[in-house]
């Protein structure tokens, strides 16, 4: 039902217009109607200006009593009390009407998580599992304290409506974690993940492949279409990201301007890339045609290289899944080969979509790339963000600074030659 409040045009004793809702009783005095939700609102008043400003704020007053008429805690969801509370309540106090960024924030912190909850059974320890996960998955305490506090606002709306008895997050912790390390693959657990996806057959074998070859986003994925790829000089343009929003309790995908202006960006083919992208193609060609009518691709990501095996557009959080499921068949794998063998189980480390991402630039370095170089590639709008990564590399540094030999002494190094000192002058 409309929340617009339905007014009545009227007019005073002498004929002339008093405008929408207003009109003048045979005794002199005005009265002012409108309904909001089918609810009528009736004010009376000798002052026609006076009342007519009554009756703003009557209705007004009346569409906040009324966000959701007729609709319970239990039979509303997380993600659709958010954004009916972010249209009334927050938006309105948000430069321009609302923020992208904000709406973000919830959604991909606990929308993802409990979004799909109706609100009256959303407990504390739902909260507290979703904050925990949250910090597995690399985000900072300070983040998911702003989330938090998102939340906390969007829940105490919901009681204020008799939406929710309890408020979960009354209790929650959100401990104070050090700087999170990024999750990197060593080259080992890179051949274990890869030949893991190789072995199970993963639908998502190719498009793991390629984030590795590319160091994309994870809504970059999402978003690359196959005009995006350049097979004659070899290069993938990042152009788009895909993303999730909600509205009106819905949730919707757009193909969306990238992150920043450097993550607009060509990287070039490294590898096998080619050979991935084109059985990346088979693959979806053979799969439309088994599934027939059951593939679900929108017609208007038609051209989307990636895709979920039912044909829906690839989101972070069903790759997140998959890959919290790979990462528990791999340790399955090394606690069975353990007992067998009779020895302590490996631990491979969960991964998740950046991941993928941190692993590339290390693979760069390790490559013998200049940070310049990685900086444009991976799309990174800050230098230092790129030199970062190298914190990852102290087996690499131990091996150069061997590799000089003895540092004080100037003797040759390995199949080099004593520096002349005359040839430095100028460089410092």
């Amino acid at each position: 039902t409309s929340t617009k409040g339905r007014q009545i045009m009227g007019k005073d004793l002498k004929g002339k217009e008093l405008g929408r809702g207003l009109s003048q009783r045979p005794d002199g005095r005005y009265i002012a109607r409108a309904q909001v939700e089918g609810k009528p609102i009736t004010l009376y008043g000798w002052n026609a200006t006076q009342l007519k400003k009554d009756l703003a704020a009557a209705v007004t007053a009346a569409k906040r009593n009324n966000l959701m008429p007729e609709v319970d805690g239990s039979k509303i969801t997380l993600n659709e009390w958010f954004e009916e509370w972010y249209s009334k309540y927050k938006a309105p106090t948000l430069k321009d009407g609302g923020s992208p960024s904000y709406k973000r924030k919830f959604v991909n912190y606990y929308g993802s998580r409990l979004g799909t909850k109706p609100l009256t059974e959303i407990r504390q320890l739902h909260v507290q599992t979703a904050i925990a996960d949250m910090l597995e998955a690399g985000r900072t305490s300070k983040s998911v304290r702003e989330a938090t506090g998102i939340f906390q606002n969007c829940v105490e709306a919901a009681i204020a409506n008799g939406l929710m008895r309890i408020n979960p997050v009354v209790g929650v912790v959100i401990p104070k974690c050090e700087a999170v390390e990024r999750r990197v693959l060593t080259v080992d657990e890179q051949d274990i993940f890869l030949n893991y996806l190789r072995k199970s057959n993963s639908w998502y074998e190719e498009m793991y492949n390629f984030m590795l070859l590319t160091g994309m986003r994870i809504g970059e994925i999402g978003g690359l279409q196959w005009n995006d790829i350049d097979f004659t000089n070899k290069f993938v343009y990042v152009k788009r990201t895909l993303s999730y929003q909600y509205e009106n309790g819905k949730k919707l995908m757009k193909l969306t301007s990238p992150k920043t202006d450097n993550s607009v960006r060509a990287i070039p083919f490294f590898g096998e890339t080619r050979e991935i992208l084109l059985r990346q193609k088979q693959k979806i060609k053979v799969r439309r045609q088994e599934l027939g009518e059951r593939w679900r691709q929108p017609e208007e990501f038609g051209d989307l290289v990636f895709f979920t095996s039912m044909g829906s557009p690839i989101g972070r959080y069903s790759i997140e899944s998959d890959m919290r499921y790979i990462t528990e068949q791999i340790n399955a794998i090394f606690q069975g080969e353990a007992r067998y063998k009779g020895e302590i189980p490996k631990k491979f480390e969960r991964i998740h979509p950046h991941a993928l991402r941190h692993t590339f630039a290390t693979r760069c370095f390790e490559k013998g790339m200049t940070p310049r170089t990685v900086q444009e590639i991976m799309g990174h709008a800050n230098y230092n963000t790129t030199v970062s990564y190298t914190h990852v590399l102290d087996d690499i540094k131990q091996k150069e600074a061997k590799a000089v030999g003895d540092f004080l002494v100037n003797a040759p190094s390995q199949g080099g030659s004593a520096v002349e000192y005359g040839s430095l002058i100028g460089i410092m």
